[in-house]
Order: C-alpha cells, then structure tokens, then sequence
C-alpha cells in the first residue's frame, strides 16, 4: 500500500526556521530559571552537580549528594551541569546555572526530532499521492512539513512541562534516544555517518542512564536490522558499538584505576540497582502506565496510532518500523518497573 497521503504542494508551507529555533529557547527556559526545585529528584540531580562543581576528582568520577552515593544513573549529565556551575561562576548562581544544561538538552533533543522527521519524510515511500497533472509538494518540502509538525506535537505533550525543565538524568536519556532514532535513519541513506552518531548516542545513553536501557536500545537496533532493511548491521557493529564502548570505557576504567575499590562498589551498584528498577510486578507498573502514560504523551499516541493504521502496508518501510522497534522495548521496561513512575515516560 503506496501513497496513502493525499496532499499539494500549496499545503506544505514550512515554518521559518528562526521561528522553530525561538519557539523551542523560549518552552525550553520558560519557567525553568529563577525558581527553587520542583520535587526530590529535580532538587537531588542539582545538589550532585553542586557536589562536583565544589569537590574534588572523586565526586566528578562518583556520582553523589554530599557524600552520599547515587547510583541509579551514570554520571554524564551530571558533569554537564557541574560543568555550567563553575564555568558561569559567579556571575550566575549555581541552580540557575545548572538549569542550562537541561535547556540545551532539550533543544538538541528537539533537534534531533524535527531532523529524523525530516529525513523521514524524504524517503519515496512515504510520499505523499502522485497526481497525474503535478501539483504534489517535493520530497524536501514535504519532508519540513512533517519535521515542523513532528516538532510541534513534541512540544505540545503534557508531560514535558514539568520533565522537560528539570536537572535529572532522564532528559539527557531523552536527548540520546532522539540521538539514537536520528543515527539509525541517517544509517539508511549514510550508514557510515548513520553509525557514527548512533554509537555516540549509545554512549550517550549509557553515560547518562542505566546498562539496563542501554540493552533495550541496542535490543530494539537489533529488531531495526531484522525488519528494516534499510538498516544496514554492518557499519553498527563495526563503527557504533566501538565508539559506545571506548565512552563508556573511559569512565569505567578511569574510576576503576584511580578509585579501585570504591569504584567496583560503584559500579556493582550501579549494575544491581539497574536490574532491581525493572524487577517489579508488571500488574503495578501497568495498571500505573494505563492511567498516566496516555495524559503523559497526550497528543502524540493518538496521532502515532493513527499513523500506524494508516500505513498498515509499508510497516516495515523505515518511517514506521524504526520509531515502533524503539517504543517496543521501551514500552516492556515502563511495566517491568519496580516502583509506580514516570521516570521512562520521556
């Protein structure tokens, strides 16, 4: 089933690209500066940030609240806003500065939207009807529209208001999945360029998260490499997965050769807490996903329905298959979580 969307050129204006960019600074800051945490997790991922701008190598390597170690996520965000504290003091205080790094966040995770929308979009199948005196938009012109629209239902989602503007891990693990979903589109048409920023982002991932979601994401590339054929495995195995492993294994044998001792009791933890966080029973987790995943993503998974209805013959064409291989796994972890959360809603 080809060209189920019927649509002319005329209706495929784009947005202006400055009015995209302003639009993203100004939900990006919006409330975010000039206020005290919102909840435990905002007000913990700023004090081991603070911890690290204001302690020594160790707190930088071990993630921790004054002493206290955390070890539920790697530390990389971490590092990040430890990062904005010194390098804007003392011109900026520390909470305000640290709030940079989740507005830069976002809007790198929103950029990495609009342009795997965009090269989505350009693929022949999923064109728009051909008619047979012309008049239909051009791939790139269609392709900005979707871009500009999958942008602005990002946007538009319930839960990013208050996700969106905190300094927890999670919106850094946000920023690498939609990392991630770009490098794996990118890899059909450039799969060494495509390998490249996938690898990245898996490192990414694994510095600003848990070995459990790393596993899923490179589970649901295995999927994409199955049903996609687009989705070249070669240059992923041998590209991406080297740059993911020389990331992460410069933290972990950094820790390991200057904190021998504390850092195999980070990392143990590390790893323990991981598979604890998803060994819960899946009625909790569900009955809690079934209340507050819709108002969460509310209006994105009724128009991603929608879509996955209407292109029900080009499902594993990369425009369908490559986002459903990523909710897939994703999905499986949000009900296997051992406490009620929205952690992995993002």
């Amino acid at each position: 089933m080809r060209n189920v969307v019927r649509l002319t050129a005329s209706a495929t204006s784009a947005l202006p690209r400055w009015m995209l960019l302003a639009i993203c600074i100004i939900y990006a800051s919006f409330g975010l500066f000039g206020r005290d945490p919102w909840k435990n997790e905002d007000a913990a991922g700023f004090g081991v940030m603070w911890t690290m701008a204001n302690g020594s190598v160790k707190d930088w390597l071990l993630p921790n609240l004054v002493g206290k170690a955390l070890t539920a996520d790697g530390p990389f965000v971490y590092w990040f806003g430890a990062g904005f504290i010194r390098l804007l003091s003392p011109w900026v205080d520390a909470s305000n500065a640290s709030r940079v790094v989740t507005a830069l966040l976002f809007c790198i995770a929103c950029a990495f939207i609009w342009y795997t929308a965009y090269l989505l979009g350009r693929r022949d199948e999923a064109q728009p009807f051909k008619y047979a005196f012309g008049g239909e938009p051009e791939p790139r012109d269609y392709g900005r529209t979707l871009a500009d629209g999958a942008l602005l239902i990002l946007l538009a989602c319930f839960g990013l208001a208050e996700r969106g503007h905190e300094t927890t891990p999670e919106l850094a693990q946000f920023a690498g999945t939609a990392m991630l979903l770009y490098g794996l589109v990118r890899s059909c048409d450039k799969p060494v360029q495509g390998a490249l920023v996938w690898g990245a982002a898996i490192g990414f991932v694994g510095l600003s998260s848990s070995p459990v979601l790393v596993l899923a994401l490179l589970l649901c590339t295995l999927a994409m490499t199955v049903i996609v054929r687009e989705v070249r495995p070669y240059h992923l195995l041998t590209i991406g997965v080297p740059i993911a492993v020389i990331m992460i294994g410069a933290w972990v044998w950094t820790l390991l050769h200057f904190y021998p001792d504390d850092g195999e009791w980070w990392l143990r933890q590390w790893w323990r807490n991981s598979f604890d966080s998803f060994s819960g029973s899946p009625i909790l987790a569900l009955s809690y996903a079934f209340k507050n995943l819709p108002l969460f993503t509310w209006p994105a998974w009724p128009l991603a329905i929608w879509t996955f209805v209407s292109w029900s013959g080009l499902r594993r064409s990369p425009h369908v298959a490559v986002p459903v291989s990523v909710i897939g796994p994703l999905l499986v972890l949000v009900i296997l979580q051992s406490h009620q959360s929205n952690r992995l809603f993002m």
